[in-house]
């Protein structure tokens, strides 16, 4: 028998052809997603990854890039960045990309969730995307997380595609039956995705376990050379893909002296319950504190439950087809290489599983497609419902310390010659970075240090000393009480101002002659 007689020009597609009632729910979920992104996308401040972001991109080409590989990150997506410069910088400004991406990436899940389910499997998993609560955070952040998701979805995208249809993918280039459409999307997605940020790397093992499996099919089902054709295209990809972003690794070890798993002792240390906040708020929908590695109190307990289930149907639903199989290699091979690494030095973060929470959202998409059709708009009503509801935390309450206020407080209150003695070394950078519109900068007017030794010199010279106490970003953080004793040289505070939940102002005024 000639398989390539039988070849459809077109990729297999298992849900049916599309529909225009598929256009109107893919808008829909996108329109879900930016809302969610947009809505209040400047209530909260910039914090430490932020604040970084936003002194890199107004450096000049050559010192951003030799910056952003001192500091183990690809200079692409601050470049990229960089082009909004002229429109203005403001914390808006430069998280709106952030909701752009994340809002494509849901619309990538729904596509992906539509070809191997149908509609239903698309509009839950794409919802999902949408409306998960870490998905959101991270799109409302001027960082690369949310852009590193949708190219990933893309090549994830490129990758289902080849499962669906092996044959096609094994063609010469030339051929016009070739998949040139899924072979680029999971090159080009790849390529890119690793040359933004190298949370990426561990989709290049998952991908090429899955390309394996494609091969392996066509080996076990084909009497003809198609498997030795699939494996010259597979190799040929992974040719471009290494040509394309060793490079920049290579770049990111030198720079750092080959020690790039070092400076990461701030991760809190691999336990079980930090095990289960990073699961929950990266796949059950749980809103997580930024600088806290805990969970905010939901409103809807249950939904978490329902997407776990969600997510259980659908593996099973999933276990005897290829596609299933790529999709559980994309969602655990992340986690679980970071779990390996973990063993040696704690990486285990809500942001840095974020992508694979998009193969797990297809997974529960595909579970929800077993209900019956005629109960999918109450379904999906009450689903956007919950989710919504279960988002309002991230609104409302303060998930990242004000050292916009910090700042303004003392902007509005130093005088020449005061002090500024912070116990978090990064609170400098906080207040420079989050000072007021047209404000001079703190070190203009005062002296700002994280050197205790140098701010009590400075008041036993007669200089006011402000004490601030709040940390920036994840790690130890000291106490007030404890934060105070350190201070106790500089006497009683003659004011204690308290700048949201994490941080408080200390005045200690000059001592007089009597002291």
């Amino acid at each position: 028998m000639n398989l390539l007689a039988n070849l459809d020009h077109r990729p297999a597609r298992l849900s049916g052809p599309w529909r225009a009632g598929d256009t109107a729910w893919i808008g829909f979920v996108l329109c879900i997603g930016l809302a969610a992104r947009l809505f209040h996308i400047e209530s909260q401040p910039f914090w430490l990854d932020e604040a970084l972001t936003f002194q890199r991109v107004h450096l000049a080409t050559p010192g951003l890039i030799a910056d952003s590989f001192a500091n183990r990150h690809m200079p692409s997506y601050f470049l990229m960045l960089q082009l909004l410069l002229p429109f203005g910088s403001g914390d808006a400004l430069l998280r709106i990309p952030s909701a752009l991406f994340g809002t494509l990436s849901a619309g990538m899940v729904f596509l992906i969730a539509r070809r191997l389910g149908g509609r239903s499997a698309g509009i839950v998993a794409g919802l999902l995307m949408a409306l998960s609560p870490l998905q959101v955070q991270y799109g409302q952040e001027a960082r690369s997380y949310t852009l590193v998701t949708l190219l990933i979805t893309i090549a994830l995208w490129g990758l289902v595609r080849l499962a669906q249809n092996p044959l096609r993918a094994a063609l010469n280039v030339r051929n016009p039956a070739f998949d040139r459409c899924s072979w680029a999307a999971y090159v080009l997605g790849s390529i890119c995705a690793l040359d933004v940020l190298s949370d990426a790397a561990p989709w290049l093992l998952a991908s090429n376990v899955s390309l394996w499996l494609i091969w392996r099919r066509l080996r076990s089902e084909s009497s003809t050379h198609f498997h030795v054709d699939f494996r010259r295209n597979w190799l040929l990809s992974q040719a471009l893909v290494l040509l394309c972003c060793l490079p920049f690794y290579g770049a990111i070890w030198a720079a750092n002296n080959g020690h790039v798993l070092q400076n990461f002792d701030w991760i809190p240390p691999l336990s079980w319950r930090n095990l289960r906040v990073a699961a929950k708020s990266a796949y059950l929908m749980r809103v997580a504190t930024v600088i806290r590695f805990s969970l905010l109190p939901t409103a809807v307990p249950l939904l978490g439950l329902l997407v776990a289930l969600l997510g259980a149907i659908g593996l099973f639903r999933m276990r005897e087809r290829l596609e299933g199989r790529i999709l559980l290699l994309s969602f655990a091979a992340l986690p679980l290489l970071l779990l390996a690494i973990s063993l040696i030095q704690s990486m285990v973060l809500p942001r840095y599983i974020l992508w694979s929470a998009a193969p797990f959202f297809i997974l529960a998409g595909l579970g929800a497609s077993a209900l019956p059709r005629r109960i999918l708009p109450a379904a999906v009503t009450a689903l956007v419902l919950l989710c919504v509801i279960n988002l309002a935390p991230i609104y409302r309450t303060e998930t990242k310390p004000r050292w916009d206020m910090a700042a303004a407080t003392l902007a509005a209150n130093v005088r020449p010659g005061d002090t500024v003695f912070t116990g978090d070394p990064n609170a400098p950078t906080m207040l420079t970075v989050l000072k007021p519109k047209n404000a001079a900068p703190i070190d203009t007017t005062a002296v700002v240090t994280p050197q205790l030794d140098l701010a009590l010199a400075r008041w036993k010279q007669g200089s006011r000393v402000w004490a601030v106490n709040g940390r920036s970003a994840m790690g130890e953080r000291e106490g007030l009480d404890a934060f105070k004793t350190r201070v106790a040289a500089l006497g009683t505070p003659a004011l204690q101002i308290p700048q949201g939940k994490e941080i408080t102002i200390l005045m200690f005024s000059a001592p007089t002659s009597e002291n």
